[in-house]
């Protein structure tokens, strides 16, 4: 573990009848900071949560929190709460007796446990439910009732599992503030479990991308939108435009025989990526470098933006995001100016290797 890492994983594995669903997860994560394990569906997320939370035991690796082994330590001693999707609220039970079944577990007078619960359920925007049965509350109420109940215990590490993807999107919305305000509230530090890139985005100061069960890259929001560390990682975060080239320094030729610069020199065969978005598309020619003639193919509003797909002249195709004021005819003859400093560059292979343990921490 990293002297400076809260929580760390080392080397974390495990598998599933022969087939491992994490493989050598190292990740070190500080206190207070807002991870989010992304990736599609089946990558290892939730299997990872679940070893952290104590409730699957790694085959391999090591879970520390804050210089302590958690390896055998059991679920209910971890200072862990896990969120589920659904929440998973005792039927039973009143919404104050849910928030603070957990208390009650660990000893907690009766007075203080009142006390404790009535006070989170105001955080979370529920004053005066604390009698109510949780088949009294819409999806959003019950799945803030099931954060009341993980925080009221105050603990080191809160991991949710997908808590918003069944709540519509203005909920959605309303969750993400809730949680992100109390994380700041409190300094709990927060690992959330998301398929969705821009829930990620939004919930994290650092970003998790699991493939099949390895971690591709960990870095900053930013940096995994702007700079990813190979194309599949690009493509998962919504790349469109791949080309190969040949680079000698900061001139790249393209196969299709159009030339670039670019404000990174590069060697040899490369592959090369720009957002779309980062495309500006213009009826005149103006004075710059990477400017291309093009023809408009394609058009498609999308309401906030209009999908572009544009053909060089020399036959290479991009799709360019421009704002719905800009509009152009199909077969209309335009510029695409692509940025020297929009252009990303990839080694040759258009996969990478996943990065070294030391270079995700």
């Amino acid at each position: 573990m990293s002297e400076t890492a809260y929580f760390s994983m080392q080397n974390l594995t495990k598998q599933f009848r022969g087939t491992a669903a994490v493989q050598d997860l190292w990740l070190d994560v500080q206190a207070g900071e807002r991870i989010a394990l992304l990736g599609p569906s089946g990558c290892g997320k939730s299997t990872t949560l679940q070893l952290i939370a104590g409730i699957l035991r790694p085959d391999r690796g090591q879970i520390w929190l804050n210089g302590r082994s958690l390896n055998r330590v059991p679920t209910e001693r971890r200072e862990i709460a896990l969120v589920l999707q659904k929440g998973l609220l005792f039927p039973h039970l009143s919404v104050g007796e849910n928030v603070a079944f957990g208390l009650r577990m660990r000893g907690v007078s009766r007075a203080e446990q009142v006390e404790r619960a009535i006070a989170m359920l105001d955080q979370v925007q529920l004053s005066g439910f604390e009698n109510r049965k949780p088949s009294e509350l819409s999806g959003g109420q019950a799945q803030r009732v099931a954060l009341a109940r993980s925080l009221v215990i105050q603990p080191k590490v809160l991991l949710l599992d997908e808590p918003l993807s069944a709540l519509d999107a203005s909920l959605r919305g309303d969750m993400q503030e809730l949680i992100l305000r109390l994380q700041a509230e409190t300094g709990v530090t927060l690992l959330v479990v998301t398929h969705d890139q821009s829930e990620s985005a939004v919930m994290a100061h650092r970003i998790a991308l699991m493939f099949d069960g390895r971690l591709r890259q960990v870095d900053t929001p930013e940096a995994l939108y702007q700079n990813p560390v190979d194309e599949s990682v690009a493509r998962f975060f919504g790349g469109v435009n791949f080309f190969a080239a040949d680079a000698q320094q900061h001139r790249l030729t393209l196969a299709e025989g159009e030339r670039l610069i670019t404000h990174y020199p590069h060697h040899g065969t490369v592959h090369i990526t720009i957002r779309p978005e980062h495309i500006h598309v213009m009826a005149d020619r103006v004075c710059g470098a990477n400017l291309l003639p093009a023809t408009l193919i394609h058009s498609r509003f999308t309401g906030t933006q209009r999908h572009l797909t544009l053909r060089t002249s020399a036959g290479l195709q991009l799709q360019a995001w421009v704002p719905p004021s800009q509009q152009f005819a199909v077969g209309q003859s335009v510029f695409a100016h692509l940025p020297p400093e929009a252009l990303w560059v990839f080694p040759g292979s258009a996969t990478a290797a996943a990065p070294s343990p030391m270079a995700q921490v």
